[in-house]
């Protein structure tokens, strides 16, 4: 067959094209986009070195709930939580957060029926310096120290109403004059290692200060301060922020498994834990699971009172399946707590999950029954409705 002299100059071409890319093979399919929801940008200040970002979280809230030890149920509208919430970056490696919350605001007590009208407390307050970008990064102030994956989440990007009941068991242990909900005040160092699979946190804080002896002359706050650590096992994408979230509404991968612990003088704390949170077929599948024990052992709990924190065991989990086309998320929750002499409590239930505009505006309901088992005291209903705003 006779081949023009044009024709012949146009396969040449071709088949210098071919040879020069080729790599050339037929791409592979691309990976679906991961689900993505529409949230409002805060309020943003920038220059060439620094950035100042404003924020807010408020949590409007219905609750009916019974009492172990009264008859009848309560009904309360009050504002869970209103939060300022402000985070600057200087020369892109030094970062600081702060924010500020009223915690049930206007919630009326179930015994005299007073309306809580607390003060402006300081929720967190600390700077970051990352040394080595997600490698090592130094925490210094007041915040969250290690601890199970729940009580290490922000309370913006929760999976149910709020956190686990048995998260925070340790809150009034460290005799600060109103109970810090978790934070503590110290230097951390945590970071991302080994291709972003292994994270770790460990640092030292305040904890209790011990009281001054009079008869010997001795000054008070001589004892050494507490040490936390955590280690969590990454096996697809990482949680590079300093809180966790307890979803990620399909835009991460996550399966992770995580051990904590917490100690000073004769005081423990150890805890475990395990978070799925992965796209599957037409939504995203959200699991985690925490075992947390704690010792007060003699550590008297804020006010005086002369019981120190019981020897206690908890398992706190939840999970539920996000229905991407309706925005809809039902979630089933469970905790049991083990306390000495057989004395035990159960809460199980579940709820609904509307995430229209994803953590930037949601509603959620939820049912819990509320099991004790210690005489004198009997199981009751809980519910509660809460909508939530947050732009950060």
């Amino acid at each position: 067959m006779k081949v023009s002299r044009s024709s012949a100059v146009l396969l040449a071409l071709a088949w210098l094209m071919k040879a020069g890319m080729g790599s050339a093979q037929t791409p592979p399919e691309a990976a679906p986009p991961a689900m993505t929801r529409p949230a409002p940008a805060p309020l943003k200040l920038e220059t060439p070195d620094t950035s100042l970002k404003l924020g807010v979280l408020l949590q409007p809230q219905y609750e009916m709930a019974g009492n172990p030890g009264l008859s009848g149920v309560s009904h309360n509208f009050f504002v869970r939580r209103v939060r300022l919430l402000a985070g600057a970056t200087l020369f892109k490696n030094v970062e600081v957060f702060f924010d500020t919350d009223y915690p049930d605001l206007f919630k009326a007590t179930q015994d005299t029926g007073i309306k809580n009208t607390p003060g402006l407390n300081v929720q967190d307050a600390f700077g970051t310096f990352k040394v080595l970008d997600d490698a090592f990064k130094v925490d210094m102030g007041y915040m969250l120290p290690p601890s199970t994956h729940n009580a290490v989440q922000g309370a913006g990007t929760l999976y149910s109403w709020d956190y686990f009941t048995n998260s925070f068991r340790n809150s009034n242990s460290f005799n600060s004059s109103g109970p810090p909900v978790g934070r503590d005040a110290g230097v951390q160092l945590r970071g991302l290692v080994l291709d972003n699979h292994l994270e770790y946190r460990a640092g030292l804080f305040q904890g209790r200060r011990n009281a001054a002896v009079m008869g010997d002359g001795k000054v008070g706050a001589r004892n050494f301060f507490r040490f936390a650590a955590r280690l969590q096992a990454n096996v697809f994408d990482a949680e590079p922020g300093f809180f966790y979230a307890g979803t990620y509404l399909g835009t991460k991968r996550i399966l992770s498994f995580g051990a904590a612990v917490d100690l000073q003088d004769s005081y423990v704390h150890w805890g475990f834990d395990g978070f799925l949170d992965l796209p599957l077929g037409a939504g995203a599948l959200t699991a985690q699971v925490n075992v947390a024990h704690y010792d007060g052992d003699d550590f008297i709990v804020a006010g005086g009172i002369s019981t120190p924190l019981a020897k206690q065991t908890s398992i706190m989990g939840e999970a539920g399946y996000l229905f991407d086309a309706v925005d809809l998320s039902p979630i089933l929750r469970f905790e049991r707590q083990w306390l000495p002499d057989s004395v035990h409590e159960t809460r199980v239930g579940g709820g609904l999950a509307f995430w229209p505009y994803g953590h930037a505006f949601n509603l959620k309901a939820f049912y819990l029954r509320v099991a004790p088992d210690a005489d004198g005291v009997h199981g009751y209903n809980q519910i509660n409705v809460q909508a939530q705003v947050y732009v950060f």
